[in-house]
């Protein structure tokens, strides 16, 4: 059964998680899966990485450090989780601000999306648990593609070590995660 018709079936609101490296289609499956599963919200761990102040050395070191897990708790999860409203505020890293909060809607289906959802403080409470996997050659070529050659730079040099330093500490993906491959990521886009 692929994700979609798993999750289609579950019987009233999931919680579920999406995690994977960096350029792996992440954001893009869940938009998908969004257009499948039309009450289904979408929270990305891209709107929840830490204020630039915060990006010292140390709290970078920590596995998994770059999410702002403590904010996403907070403000998101822990009110969802307690079955009432969350209040869903993005922050925008590349242009170190904020952006309008929007409401996550008590008893909802919750998508936790991005690099870093597969923390045990934020995923131990997923119904689901999904990691997309992409070899290192796609992985460049979508990087290239996505942010030039400059940023493909900064992503070699400094945000795929700290994915994978998270991804290594936390042994993802580990049991209990069903494991997303390429290939099953182009049937699922296909239908």
């Amino acid at each position: 059964m692929n994700p979609i018709q798993l999750l289609q079936q579950h019987p009233g609101p999931f919680f579920a998680v999406l995690d994977g490296p960096c350029a792996a289609g992440k954001s893009t499956l869940a938009a998908f899966f969004k257009q499948c599963i039309p009450n289904l919200y979408i929270v990305h761990m891209d709107d929840y990485y830490i204020p630039m102040c915060q990006k010292t050395p140390d709290r970078l070191s920590v596995p998994g450090g770059n999410a702002d897990a403590e904010r996403l708790l907070q403000e998101v999860l822990r009110p969802y989780w307690a079955g009432r409203d969350a209040l869903v505020r993005p922050y925008l890293c590349h242009e170190d601000r904020y952006l309008p909060s929007w409401t996550l809607p008590a008893g909802s289906s919750l998508l936790l999306e991005g690099s870093y959802s597969g923390l045990p403080e934020l995923s131990s409470c997923a119904d689901y648990r999904f990691y997309i996997t992409i070899d290192e050659d796609t992985q460049r070529k979508r990087l290239l593609e996505r942010n030039g050659p400059d940023g493909l730079s900064q992503f070699l040099s400094r945000w795929i070590p700290l994915e994978n330093h998270y991804r290594h500490a936390y042994h993802l993906p580990c049991q209990g995660w069903l494991v997303i491959d390429q290939t099953e990521y182009k049937t699922i886009l296909k239908g």
